[in-house]
């Protein structure tokens, strides 16, 4: 009998006491430990564009290998954007628990495959480069935000898919799979949403004017397999993380907003049910009156929590004396 190990679905209906929380970090941009890491050169529809990081290392570092976190940015950010008040948050409840954090970068033209390519080939780079950096190669997780939402659904599915892999800034001879993974605000079935959203979503991952864009959308919704346009709404399917999900899928954490106007909720229900179908490990942080990657305080920090729980070796327990469940 197959076991199903998934974990409790938590609903936030209202502020939580601060209770057994971790203290709010101040929201002051630090300095990176090692600025600009170099890792590819790409082409971006023509012009070169570098795939850069800042690296954040925790004092634990010094005296031993720390996991490591990838903090994907949102559309219209960057590796290095100080408006970015998210990771200003993350950067602070990961150093407290010992891991460092990589804010890493993709290709502005919003095309898929290729930025999932460009976001795995950071993967690889820090574990080829793990001695260099101080890193753990064997405990790596992400957490993305809105687009970064959207590729940290496919990375936490499709490690080491050798047609999903890409082969920019090599290390190749390195997996691209992670040990846990913060899916927040994303998009995962483009078709979960309103024709004009999938409509316009098709103009950045697959470069088609609008009106393609709409043929392709109702393409998929009448089933149409003799349409010109079937070929696409299967380009689609390959960057759909539901289509990648399984039992040996590492553990994630989905985090959405009841209200987001941008990626419906739906879209986490949907992944989380998937988890569910094949039988792993997934939690699902929801706040009902939450938006566009503004899940509430309580919930980054129990995310904080959750992420350190699977990446650091002796993590402190929230309540002492219980064991982990």
């Amino acid at each position: 009998m197959r076991t199903f190990l998934t974990s409790i679905m938590f609903l936030v209906l209202a502020a939580a006491s601060a209770a057994a929380q971790l203290p709010a970090p101040v929201l002051n941009a630090p300095r990176p430990d090692v600025a600009d890491i170099a890792v590819a050169r790409i082409d971006n529809l023509g012009t070169p564009f570098d795939l850069k990081a800042n690296l954040y290392l925790p004092p634990e570092a010094r005296t031993a290998p720390v996991p490591l976190l990838l903090y994907i940015h949102g559309k219209g950010g960057s590796y290095n954007d100080p408006r970015d008040l998210v990771v200003l948050r993350v950067l602070g409840a990961m150093r407290m628990r010992g891991i460092a954090v990589a804010r890493i970068d993709y290709r502005r033209s919003g095309r898929m495959p290729a930025m999932l390519f460009d976001t795995k080939a950071y993967i690889r780079f820090f574990r080829a480069h793990a001695a260099q950096y101080h890193i753990d190669p064997a405990r790596i997780g992400i957490w993305g935000v809105s687009r970064g939402g959207n590729l940290a659904a496919m990375l936490a599915v499709s490690g080491d898919i050798k047609e999903l892999e890409g082969d920019i800034g090599g290390n190749n001879a390195q997996s691209s799979s992670l040990q846990a993974s913060v899916i927040e605000s994303p998009l995962t079935d483009m078709f979960l949403s309103s024709d004009e959203k999938a409509a316009a979503m098709f103009g950045d991952y697959l470069g088609t004017n609008d009106s393609d864009s709409r043929a392709i959308v109702a393409a998929y919704r009448s089933h149409d397999t003799a349409s010109p346009w079937w070929k696409d709404v299967q380009r689609i399917q390959q960057v759909n993380p539901l289509n990648y999900v399984s039992k040996n899928s590492p553990p994630a954490l989905i985090l959405c907003g009841g209200l987001d106007p941008s990626n419906v909720i739906l879209n986490c229900s949907a992944m989380f049910d998937k988890y569910i179908q094949q039988g792993a490990t997934v939690s699902y942080y929801a706040l009902s009156t939450g938006t566009h990657v503004r899940v509430g305080s309580d919930i980054e920090q129990a995310a904080a929590l959750w992420l350190s729980g699977r990446l650091a070796k002796n993590p402190p327990p929230v309540f002492p004396g219980e064991a982990p469940r």
